[in-house]
């Protein structure tokens, strides 16, 4: 089996990522200290994207059920 590899971006060939938004409100504990955030990955998150962290493209993706998982297909 080949290693797998990143997907390069066409637009500046650096690899895409994939982003998962979590929108929490940032407060602060009666001494004005800032509340830590828990168990963040077990919420459901707000907004997904794929995108270029160099140039900052976002191309269109779908998602592909695979039987055992999800892949996520970009569309060109």
């Amino acid at each position: 089996m080949p290693e797998p590899k990143g997907i390069p971006c066409p637009k500046c060939g650096e690899v895409l990522w994939f982003y998962r938004i979590y929108q929490e409100e940032l407060m602060l504990d009666r001494e004005g200290d800032p509340i830590e955030i828990w168990d963040i990955e077990d919420e459901e998150w707000d907004y997904e994207e794929v995108a270029c962290p160099s140039c900052g493209y976002k191309p269109k993706y779908r998602w592909q059920e695979t039987g055992l998982g999800y892949n996520i297909i970009l569309d060109a």
